[in-house]
């Protein structure tokens, strides 16, 4: 099965000529951004929002300079800048994004809430696209700040696009070596023909040979069939084998996978299905899932269920619920706990903490992290034995050290 094509809507097309305006022209402001499977996907604001509104809670503003062109995507919390949250999706990895312009070329550097650029997906500096004769997205190397290009956290070094007549597009990715990598890590397709849907969201990932032939990974899937909506919400997801039949794959090892959103496009709810159409447990160890957002748009409750829908546990973490405390601004998070059935307080299964406690500077910058048990005791985490991580810094509120310590304050690396 494949959908409908408009290759006019995958991207919008990049004028050939070098940058002669930096000035911004006009601010948009958007409560989330749209869900991207690869960076051939240019980043869009989902639900729009009045300033009046973002003003009061999480959004992203985006930037255009005078030529219409996207300058910059950050976000906050009012008029507090801020790393994105859940909103984010897949490439939205900074604080602020700066896009700039040049013939066939365009840069994204990265910055974080202070304005110093940033390293991101383990140690990119600059994204760096080049565009094909028709202004289209057509590869994307990744360079550190001196300039070197390097493979990502991924184990990629290159994207490459080539784009067809029927309006689909073959997208490939190799390390420094030139061998193809997989899309990320848990997601086991190498070679993607890609189709997107009228308004150029992706909508249909199959892995192909180099003859083009769909093929199977080892866990038997071939495809993905992807459903956004109008806004670019991420509603289902379809794993199929290379007959177009459901099959369980992939990372979360489950056939179908279905999302449900607030009006600000915020994800609400989470349900994991198998070839029939069964809810069943992911590899993750989630059925169900539903979360519960404060006044600014910060997660501030997430419960799991099981298959007949009642209350469970999560399958591999051991608690029914998790619980995100926010100071009174909503900028910064104070607590998170985790809670059994019957909402007493529960230990993480494999990390054995109960609840991870913030304290912050008068300036504002995360001093110390505490890991507590169900008794509010100071406790070791089962999987790195930290119970207290500290974080020093400098008259300019530059991070300059990082001490992680036990319950007897000995130094754990």
């Amino acid at each position: 099965m494949k959908k409908l094509l408009l290759l006019l809507f995958i991207i919008v097309g990049k004028t050939n000529f070098a940058s002669n305006s930096n000035n911004t022209n006009r601010v948009v402001y958007y409560s989330t951004v749209e869900f991207v499977e690869t960076p051939l996907s240019e980043i869009k604001g989902s639900i729009p929002l009045a300033k009046d509104i973002a003003m009061k809670r999480n959004h992203y503003r985006f930037e255009y300079d005078n030529l219409n062109r996207i300058k910059t995507i950050s976000f906050f919390n009012g008029k507090e800048p801020r790393h994105p949250n859940h909103t984010a999706n897949l490439f939205t990895l900074a604080h602020k994004m700066e896009f700039t312009y040049a013939k066939n070329v365009e840069n994204i550097t990265f910055y974080d809430i202070k304005g110093n650029p940033v390293d991101v997906l383990d140690n990119v500096y600059r994204f760096t696209y080049k565009l094909n004769e028709l202004g289209y997205r057509s590869q994307l190397s990744f360079f550190d700040k001196n300039n070197n290009q390097v493979e990502n956290g991924w184990n990629i070094f290159e994207y490459n696009w080539t784009y067809h007549s029927d309006g689909s597009i073959i997208e490939k990715r190799v390390n420094k070596n030139g061998d193809e990598i997989a899309i990320r890590p848990g997601f086991e397709f190498y070679r993607l023909h890609l189709f997107f849907n009228i308004k150029g969201h992706i909508a249909l990932m199959q892995q192909i040979d180099a003859d083009g032939n769909m093929i199977e990974n080892e866990s038997g899937a071939a495809q993905d069939n992807i459903t956004t909506n109008a806004y670019g919400n991420f509603m289902k997801w379809e794993v199929l084998d290379k007959n177009n039949k459901l099959e369980k794959g992939n990372g979360p090892d489950i056939a179908i996978g279905i999302q449900t959103f607030n009006e600000f496009g915020y994800e609400t709810g989470l349900e994991h299905r198998d070839e029939h159409n069964n809810l069943v447990y992911s590899a993750y160890g989630i059925c169900i899932s539903k979360t519960k957002f404060d006044a600014f748009g910060n997660i501030k409750e997430r419960k799991f269920y099981g298959p007949d829908s009642k209350p469970a546990n999560h399958k591999l973490a051991g608690y029914h619920s998790l619980k995100i405390q926010w100071d009174s601004k909503g900028n910064r998070r104070t607590s998170l706990s985790y809670y059994g059935l019957i909402d007493e307080p529960a230990l993480h299964k494999s990390r054995g903490y109960h609840k991870v406690a913030y304290q912050y500077t008068k300036k504002g910058l995360l001093k110390q992290i505490q890991y507590l048990d169900t008794n509010l005791k100071p406790v070791n985490r089962k999987d790195n034995g930290v119970a207290q991580v500290v974080y020093n810094y400098d008259k300019e509120g530059k991070l300059i050290s990082t001490e992680r310590l036990n319950t007897k304050h000995q130094k754990v690396n």
